[in-house]
This record gives structure tokens, sequence and C-alpha cells, in this order.
């Protein structure tokens, strides 16, 4: 079997339209377990959430979040790699920020203490967007100017692509050597644009996973469909685009999937690439 490690995108790839992963999916990736081959999720997510849209999965794999911030076992919890936003940093991104009037929602590794994110105001204040809603508890509110402590996995803003495409640009032009940034479209909210550690994507945290399980690029497969999945999709052996997947996306993998998301579309070119897996023939 050529591919020994395949990486999912979860919404829009992995997850239907429910948020759960089919029955057949789950099945078929058991088999491709059976046959040694690593099963790791990639995703914008908190750790928290990518392990919760998880669960069901009853067998090993690991987590990248954040973009590529936070790599985990979600079996035991450890912390495989990491790449935080150093608080000079972060200084400097909420500096530009309050310079274009822009409210970020701060990712922060604090899953053993119950939150992941920080604000600065409740979750009714309309610059947040819809982003995020009242039902979600793992938060705290908290002055920006005051935190101190080194553990800013990414600084996210939601809104207009346009203001946010700005602030981007500024970001990338005044500090070049400093920080990567990820743009989602494919959101219920316009887009979401978020700013990283400069090694912090979701292709660095799984190239640097393969390397130390002596995992070449070309025995990589990945599976994505917005616009945070393009240096996966472009980089792996085998990029998949999910057919629901932006046309940025379309444009750069090496193929498309028939069926979208809410299809079983993972599940259907999984069959596609690695036919019928008959356990009787492990």
């Amino acid at each position: 079997m050529k591919f020994k490690l395949i990486a999912f995108d979860l919404d829009g790839t992995l997850l239907n339209n429910e948020k759960l992963i089919d029955h057949d999916t789950i099945e078929y990736l058991i088999k491709l377990k059976k046959r040694n081959v690593e099963i790791i999720i990639a995703t914008g997510r908190s750790y928290y959430d990518a392990k919760r849209l998880t669960q069901n999965l009853p067998f090993d794999y690991v987590i990248i979040a954040n973009n590529g911030a936070v790599t985990r076992n979600p079996k035991n919890g450890m912390t495989i790699d990491r790449r935080i936003i150093n608080h000079d940093d972060y200084s400097k991104v909420i500096q530009l920020a309050r310079e274009h009037n822009l409210h970020p929602i701060i990712y922060v590794d604090k899953d053993a203490l119950g939150y992941d994110i920080i604000i600065e105001r409740e979750f009714d204040f309309s610059e947040y967007n819809g982003y995020l809603s009242k039902s979600h508890k793992r938060y705290r509110i908290t002055d920006f100017s005051n935190y101190i402590e080194n553990d800013v996995l990414s600084i996210c803003f939601t809104g207009d692509f346009d203001p946010l495409e700005n602030l981007r640009q500024q970001v990338l032009s005044q500090y070049p050597l400093n920080f990567s940034t990820s743009v989602s479209l494919k959101l219920h909210v316009e887009a979401l644009m978020e700013i990283l550690h400069l090694d912090a994507c979701k292709w660095k945290a799984l190239k640097r996973y393969a390397v130390v399980q002596g995992i070449a690029d070309d025995e990589i497969l990945a599976f994505g469909d917005d616009n945070n999945d393009i240096e996966m999709i472009k980089n792996a052996g085998l990029g998949v685009v999910m057919v629901n997947g932006t046309d940025l996306m379309k444009s750069v993998g090496n193929t498309i999937t028939r069926y979208s998301n809410d299809e079983k579309g993972v599940y259907h070119e999984l069959v596609k690439l690695f036919g019928d897996l008959n356990d009787s023939h492990i």
C-alpha cells in the first residue's frame, strides 16, 4: 500500500453536514488502520472540538488542531508538537487590530483548564459576527493588553473579507518572518482570518509528524475542502479536494471527489483508491 498516512480536514470533508462521521467511513478507516495506515485529523478547530467530534473513532489517531498550532494524541492527551505566538508578537498583532478597529478572538492552549478562547467582550457583541454563541462555555473574558501568558495558538478575526485581508497584508508586510496566516471562507461567517506562528500550518505540522514517523511526502494522502487546506493538498503525495470545496482548492488539488461531504465523499474516494479491503486478506 503506497500511502502510509492519511490526513483529513473535518468540516466540509470528513464530517457530514450534521457534524458526524458516517458509519461506512468509520468502518473503512478501521480497515486501513489494520493495515498500519496512520490516520491524522488536521483541522482549524480547537483540540477540544476536534476530539469531541472524532471521539467515535475506535482506534488510535492524532489531532492537528488550530491549523497546525498544536498536535496531540487524544488517547492520552500528550502534546506532540506546539507552535505558540510569543508575547512580543502577540502584542504587535493586538496593536494593529486596535488600529484597524477589529476585535479578535484569541485561541489559547488551556485545554486542561477547561477553556480554549479569551475574548474582551461578551458573545452578543456584534463584532464577533455570530462566530461565537452563548452555548460556547470554554472561554474567559480578559483585557488583551494584560494577557502575558505564552500560550497563544492563534489570533482570529471574523467578518467582511476586505478589512480582514487588509489587516492580513499589513501583518505580513510589516512582520514577514514572524507569522503565518490562514483564511477560511466556507463558514457561517463571511470570512475567518487567523494569524499564527510562522511554522503553524496544517502541512508544516503534518510534515513534522511524518518525518518523525519515517513517512515521506509521497506516502501522504490528504483530503480537504477550504483554503486553509491548500498547503496540505499541494504538498501531499496525493491531494484530494472535496467536490464541495472552494474553487481555489480545486485548482491546486490532484483530484476532486465525485460526492460531497454530505454524500460520503471521503468514503467513496477511499474505496476508489484502495478498493474493497477484505479483512480476511490482511
